[in-house]
């Protein structure tokens, strides 16, 4: 991924809050990539280098409800793990889905276009 492909991924976040903290982005993007199965509290903990309390207020921020009852971001949603109910299980939410895929299809419209740039126009075919 390049600087430009990289401005307009933060910028899709921006739409949502100009001043959205870059660890909400990297929690989200690590969730994004996880496993169908979700990730663990945990998981998370330990891939981000963050405490429980830190993951679990960045969660309550990008989830439905922030934890001092403002409204969240709805970009997550957490279920319990079916293996152990004391654990929880995150997971992209439909809007988090949504911009995952905006994501995606933006940084994959930016390689294709770099891609089409580079390649070399042949006289009266390409115009």
């Amino acid at each position: 991924m390049g600087f430009l492909e990289l401005q307009r991924c933060i910028g899709l976040f921006a739409v949502l809050d100009p001043q959205m903290p870059l660890h909400f982005m990297q929690i989200f993007l690590h969730v994004a990539q996880g496993p169908a199965e979700g990730l663990t509290y945990r998981e998370l903990e330990e891939a981000m280098s963050l405490t429980n309390s830190s993951v679990s207020r960045t969660l309550d921020a990008l989830g439905e409800e922030h934890r001092k009852g403002y409204r969240g971001y709805g970009l997550i949603e957490r279920k319990p793990d079916l293996a152990d109910s004391r654990r929880l299980r995150v997971f992209l939410s439909a809007r988090g889905h949504a911009l995952a895929n905006q994501i995606v299809n933006h940084t994959t419209q930016d390689s294709e276009n770099r891609i089409s740039e580079a390649r070399p126009q042949r006289p009266g075919v390409d115009r």
